[in-house]
């Protein structure tokens, strides 16, 4: 004792720190050679491991919240979630004119409300910082609840991978209900292993308290998470099975199976409202499917799903890895636990972690797979059993920990691939490659034109009602509703026959208020306006400036006005040139509306940046040919951007054979640059091809654009 007394505190810092992770992982079940290590080190590197899981957790949750905007099914939540509370539940509870229930609509509210009340703006990073806390406290519950049957290394392993999967991170930055379902049905899981081993009574009921509120929680957020209630009553046969077998106080375990039993009643009782609600939707709305049917394909996808999701890897590399992770999750399914080395054993858990695993994975997938006879969307989408991935990876991370058992180092290898594997495929989710729908980039686009344009009023068309609150919430920080509103002219499926009662007013009465340019936002059409009849009825009358493209969105900018009397005042930036590039036909100005991009675009057009140029031509006198305007970005090297042409543009439209002198048009079109083009300032050179496509030699100096490639 006294040479152990004479180390150095360096010595001692050592210990601790070298040990730090290995003492953390290893116990409660280190080697024999390991028990030098202090009970003081051990405690703290444990702890230090479940705070930095944890740490790890909230970092990909928090991290870039605002990188992706605001969805079409986002719109739709804040909707509800901004609506009056009872108001939202009446509409909601039915499942009629949304098919998923109030619970975390209402949620929201009062996270909305607490926003407000702290004075906070409603930020993107804002609204989704509730996301990722449940998604925290989802890999905290894993954690405790695989401590509790699986013991610490298993616990660990698995909130590491909760921590870093891209499917559960994802959906912690979304505002939809998927998230929250599995922070419910987790912690309820959680609440029922500590009830039924809770004494006395009093603490068993607060933990049965606890199971009811979560379980709630997740049913009234997601109905698939009821799939989990009849898990949860096999599993209390289970718990009392076992305590009948190993317990000689019979009235103990009869006692806990009867709190136990009117717990889960009380759970489903309260539920069964809207599982009639269900029930009818789902029988009115369904279309009925076989039982079973692609039972490999759907399980091999949920693996992928829970572990990978969407990574953009070879194909032979994601492949491999999943097999890997499926390997792991049998093992950890079905291998029993041979006991810890050096002799210590843990105590026995109230049930076999594998058999909760087994009922927790297999109770919902068999309940899914037979309601395919019901409806044929079971499965249809990444998110429908999400709850379900904090258990597969706890299964993983058993599995690697039964290979430990087995074969000394080979397990912890496996399991820190696993990780490893995860945390690589983390990145792709900022990345433009998950945009769902782009309203940011599309609201940004029209901003930046009509800052360029402030003589030139302009309007904004939604087409579907949910589209323009995402749209107002990116546009109105930039322009006001003065300086370019939003419509929402229309309702319902439209039909051809309807074009003229319903498309047309709106749409006349919004050009006969003045707008010069009308935006008009296309998103989620099919079975609203499949034949794109609000597009063609502008289509028919006037010209096409441009059309973008971001993430499911089509914006498309038409020019109301494009005949003036004369060029209307414009900014100080536009040049005029007034050059007679043909007989009759004058450039009198243009605009460069564009003057800095990159040549590269991954968000309006992938995968080339296009320059936007506004023309000004004048007839001078008679015209005898129909011109088409050239435009080209030139360097020393050649052509680096060439005109894109629609059919659908100004000179197109209005021929200008057909103008008389002093006739004014206004045209627009876009550059489409070489990705490829360096950095640099180029000009931009307007030129006239004749109708055989001959290009006139006179060329025009139309200003300069600054390529700048630097993200």
């Amino acid at each position: 004792m006294t040479e152990r007394k004479s180390v150095p505190h360096r010595r001692s810092l050592w210990n601790h720190g070298s040990l730090f992770l290995l003492s953390a992982i290893r116990q409660p079940f280190p080697p024999a050679r390991m028990r030098f290590i202090s009970p003081t080190a051990t405690a703290i590197a444990a702890q230090a491991a479940w705070v930095l899981t944890l740490a790890v957790a909230a970092l990909a949750r928090f991290w870039r919240l605002g990188y992706h905007s605001i969805w079409f099914d986002e719109a739709v939540t804040l909707q509800w979630a901004t609506s009056n509370p009872v108001w939202t539940w009446q509409k909601t509870i039915a499942l009629v004119e949304d098919k998923h229930p109030p619970g975390y609509y209402l949620l929201l509210h009062g996270w909305i409300e607490l926003l407000k009340a702290l004075s906070l703006p409603r930020s993107d990073e804002a609204l989704r910082f509730f996301g990722g806390l449940l998604g925290v406290l989802t890999v905290l519950g894993v954690m405790l609840l695989a401590r509790r049957l699986s013991g610490r290394p298993t616990a660990l392993l698995a909130g590491l991978l909760a921590a870093l999967a891209p499917a559960l991170v994802w959906y912690s930055q979304e505002l939809r209900m998927f998230q929250p379902a599995a922070t419910g049905l987790v912690w309820a899981g959680y609440c029922m292993v500590r009830a039924w081993e809770a004494a006395p009574a009093w603490r068993r009921w607060g933990w049965w308290f606890g199971f009811i509120v979560c379980f709630e929680l997740a049913l009234y957020s997601y109905l698939f998470s009821a799939f989990l209630l009849p898990a949860a009553g096999l599993t209390l046969l289970l718990l009392a099975y076992r305590a009948r077998q190993t317990q000689s106080d019979q009235r103990a375990w009869a006692w806990r199976f009867g709190e136990g039993a009117l717990a889960l009643a009380l759970a489903g009782a309260l539920f069964l409202p809207l599982a009639y609600s269900a029930w009818l939707v789902n029988s009115a709305e369904g279309a009925p499917g076989v039982a079973f049917a692609n039972l490999g394909a759907n399980l091999w996808r949920m693996l992928r799903v829970f572990t990978l999701w969407r990574v953009d890897w070879p194909g032979w590399l994601a492949t491999t890895s999943l097999v890997g992770f499926g390997a792991l999750a049998i093992a950890g399914l079905s291998l029993p636990s041979r006991g810890a080395r050096g002799g210590a054993t843990p105590p026995a858990p109230a049930l076999p972690d594998r058999g909760w695993l087994l009922i927790w994975l297999g109770v919902p997938l068999l309940i899914g797979n037979l309601l395919l006879t019901r409806s044929d969307s079971v499965f249809a989408e990444d998110r429908y059993f999400l709850f379900l991935a904090p258990f597969l990876l706890w299964a993983v991370a058993r599995g690697a920990v039964m290979v430990d058992q087995r074969w000394r180092g080979a397990g912890w290898a496996t399991g820190a691939l696993a990780a490893a594997l995860v945390a690589a495929s983390l990145p792709h989710l900022w990345t433009p490659a998950m945009y769902r729908e782009n309203w940011r980039a599309a609201a940004h686009y029209i901003a930046d034109y009509q800052q360029a344009s402030p003589t030139l009023p302009a309007a904004v068309v939604a087409h579907v009602d949910y589209t323009r609150r995402p749209l107002e919430r990116y546009l109105r920080p930039r322009l006001g509703a003065e300086e370019i509103p939003i419509f929402f002219p229309f309702g319902g499926a439209l039909a051809p026959d309807q074009v003229d009662a319903v498309i047309a007013p709106p749409l006349q009465g919004i050009i006969d208020q003045g707008a010069a340019t009308l935006w008009l936002t296309q998103s989620h059409l099919d079975g609203v306006d499949d034949q794109r009849l609000v597009e063609r009825w502008l289509a028919e009358r006037f010209p096409l400036m441009t059309e973008q493209y971001p993430t499911g969105i089509k914006l498309s900018g038409y020019a109301i006005q494009s005949r003036f009397a004369a060029v209307p005042l414009l900014p100080e930036s536009a040049q005029q040139p007034m050059a007679e590039l043909a007989p009759g036909l004058m450039l009198a100005a243009c605009e460069v509306l564009t003057p800095t991009l990159s040549a590269r675009d991954d968000q309006l057009h992938p995968p080339s940046g296009w320059l936007h140029v506004r023309l000004w031509w004048q007839a001078t006198g008679p015209i005898d040919d129909d011109y088409m305007a050239t435009a080209q970005v030139v360097g020393p090297e050649g052509v680096w951007g060439d005109r894109l042409y629609r059919e659908n543009e100004a000179l197109r439209r209005w021929p200008t054979r057909s103008w008389q002198m002093g006739d004014v048009a206004r045209d627009e079109i876009d550059i489409n640059l070489n990705p490829v083009t360096p950095d640099g300032t180029y000009p931009v050179e307007i030129g006239l091809m004749d109708s055989a496509g001959h290009a006139l030699p006179s060329k025009a100096d139309c200003g300069v654009v600054q390529i700048s490639n630097t993200p």
